[in-house]
């Protein structure tokens, strides 16, 4: 078996003379919280489609945990959340849960076992013989996530799944995520636009950009190539600080931090810590800023847009 649980090698999408998706290579390992982001329109959604199965690539080929994409054995791998689920209107919560369970292969009396168990590991007992067409839309998106899990499966797909919620429920979701994942060892590929959200669950971030892989790394790694070269600083005399630092640029961040910018930044550090011991001040905040994973979306996004142009321009010239 191989290491990965999901491999795309080369994968293209072209739908008549469009190209959504062109050449992607991807190696997703297991265990791992995956964020998919990029513009509308990027090949999001089409890359997991192929990944589902529910579109056959025009060239590349790809497994799910060994397997050939679309195969039955790969698919019994896959749970998939789309952005708007659809319920049948006369169906209650565990008639739902049921019905796909057996759709998905299971029979019926371990269909009606799973369905029980999930209602109750997502908290809908009180719900459960209710009509789900009938269900707020946070409670839609958590049916919708309880039925990607019907199959008890090794790999979860997301798209969108916070979209349109208020923020309660958002969180209601994420944290339903972080917990699956802990307790079950699942891989998990969010496609999300709420960025600001979706850089606390993922360990690794996939971007995507006119069809083109433009990022693939450990979000991590991924802050640390862009650093900000800005070191956060607050203490109760950040007047006097910011005189007796004059050497340095400084401004504000959003929430009125200090902003010191340096290439030494250890030499800062050791600067501000001295000042503040000498001096008996309060030192509220000293940390590197992290690029966020929204200023890390823009950067590269427009990175993207540069080399199109230049590539663009390169055409016309030798053209």
């Amino acid at each position: 078996m191989s290491e990965y649980c999901i491999t795309l090698e080369g994968i293209t999408k072209k739908f008549g003379r469009f190209t959504a998706v062109d050449g992607i290579t991807l190696h997703l390992t297991p265990g791992k919280v995956y964020g998919l982001i990029g513009p509308n329109g990027a090949g999001k959604s089409t890359t997991m489609a192929m990944i589902i199965g529910a579109l056959q690539p025009t060239s590349g080929t790809g497994t799910v945990d060994g397997h050939p994409l679309a195969s039955e054995p790969a698919l019994r791998q896959l749970g998939y959340s789309p952005e708007f689920p659809n319920f049948y209107a006369d169906m209650s919560c565990l008639e739902y849960l049921w019905y796909m369970g057996t759709l998905g292969g299971l029979d019926s009396d371990e269909a009606f076992k799973r369905a029980v168990q999930l209602i109750d590991e997502f908290d809908l007992n009180d719900h459960k013989f209710n009509k789900v067409a009938k269900f707020s839309t946070g409670m839609k998106k958590k049916i919708g996530l309880a039925q990607a899990m019907i199959n008890d499966p090794k790999i979860l797909l997301l798209d969108e799944p916070t979209a349109n919620l208020d923020p309660t429920s958002r969180q209601d979701i994420l944290e339903t995520v972080r917990r699956m994942v802990r307790q079950r060892h699942l891989t998990v590929v969010i496609s999300s636009h709420v960025l600001t959200e979706l850089q606390t669950v993922i360990d690794h971030v996939i971007m995507i950009d006119h069809g083109h892989l433009v990022l693939d790394a450990p979000i991590a790694q991924a802050q640390e190539a862009f650093r900000q070269g800005a070191l956060l600083v607050a203490t109760d005399h950040d007047e006097q600080l910011v005189q007796a630092l004059a050497d340095y640029r400084c401004d504000r961040d959003e929430q009125g931090v200090l902003r010191f910018h340096a290439k030494d930044m250890d030499g800062l550090k050791r600067k501000v810590v001295s000042m503040v011991y000498e001096n008996g001040w309060q030192l509220d905040r000293l940390a590197e800023e992290v690029i966020s994973l929204d200023g890390l979306y823009k950067q590269m996004i427009a990175e993207d847009k540069e080399r199109g142009a230049d590539d663009e321009e390169h055409s016309v010239t030798h053209a």
